[in-house]
């Protein structure tokens, strides 16, 4: 079992080269996969690409689903399969190296190539729609984006050839993360949590695994902030849930642009609702004390770097 998989540079580099282009609109660089993802899907996400949206259900794009067949020789997630095969994957994906260069049954080699088929007869249909996702992006002065995968790592690169680029990095607490995951089940958990037997404890499992992640990130981000300061803002969840107000105006403040007062309202009404369900503070009810004090102290790196007591929280 690969517990802590290092981001191999490539992937790192690959990430910070996918944002700058779409970032830029520069859209035929784009991978297929993003034109058609599914997350197009969530009208209340993309409202300012309505007419995009609406170009891809006009020519009936559905879901890219091509990797349904590799699925079975790469694994649907890290860690189901070692990294050498990880790693072998993602170069005949990315048509890197030939499949019938690689010592594989045939039925693999048949496999990868009936998959860059599909990736092929997907980009010749989506093409219709880019000229529309061009100008969405081009057309809007400011342009944000919500990544759930990056790393800050990924960033670098980016600010120093976006000198306008701000970035936003938001944590939340550790036990929190955990709980919300494992009710999300094996789909948002950890390859290595989702196997822990009953015996053991998922959360704690999860909160480490997050911890062991996001602090390489936050270390990378303090090392980024001193390079370029101004320009990257630090913010936790539960700051944001219990004074959304101050937290916006430090948003805007960093994107030095005045605040909107129907999205400052937006917010507030959001962060209300969060007040409501007790978001920030769930877990303390659904975590047991051995399993907290456990990943506190297994995350001490985390609240210690963010200069705040895990006790208090």
């Amino acid at each position: 079992m690969f517990l802590y998989r290092t981001i191999p540079q490539v992937e790192v580099e690959a990430v910070s080269e996918f944002l700058l282009h779409l970032l830029t609109g520069d859209v035929d660089k784009l991978p297929t996969q993003t034109l058609i993802h599914n997350f197009w899907n969530i009208e209340t996400t993309h409202k300012q690409a309505a007419r995009y949206v609406a170009c891809l259900r006009e020519h009936q794009l559905k879901p890219f689903d091509c990797h349904r067949d590799t699925r079975v020789y790469c694994g649907s997630r890290f860690a189901e399969k070692p990294p050498e095969r990880l790693e072998q994957c993602r170069r005949l994906l990315a048509k890197e190296i030939n499949a019938t260069a690689v010592d594989v049954d045939h039925r693999i080699v048949e496999m990868f190539e009936d998959y860059h088929s599909c990736v092929q007869s997907y980009r010749r249909r989506v093409e219709d729609c880019t000229d529309v996702l061009r100008k969405v992006i081009i057309d809007s002065r400011m342009r944000t984006t919500k990544v759930t995968r990056a790393t800050m790592d990924s960033m670098g690169p980016l600010l120093r050839a976006l000198p306008t680029l701000r970035v936003i990095h938001l944590v939340r607490d550790p036990r929190a993360v955990a709980l919300s995951r494992n009710r999300f089940g094996n789909m948002a958990l950890g390859a290595y949590s989702a196997r822990i037997r009953k015996s053991e404890s998922r959360l704690v499992a999860e909160a480490s695994l997050y911890c062991h992640h996001v602090t390489a990130n936050i270390r990378s981000g303090l090392a980024l902030q001193r390079e370029f300061p101004g320009r990257i803002l630090t913010l936790r969840y539960e700051d944001v849930v219990a004074n959304p107000e101050q937290r916006f105006r430090d948003i805007y403040k960093l994107l030095d642009e005045p605040v909107p007062k129907a999205t400052l309202d937006e917010m507030q009404k959001n962060a209300q609702e969060g007040q409501v369900s007790n978001l920030s503070t769930k877990w303390q009810k659904n975590v047991t004390y051995k399993e907290a004090i456990t990943i506190a102290r297994q995350c001490a790196e985390f609240f210690s770097l963010l200069n705040i007591s895990a006790v208090d929280t």
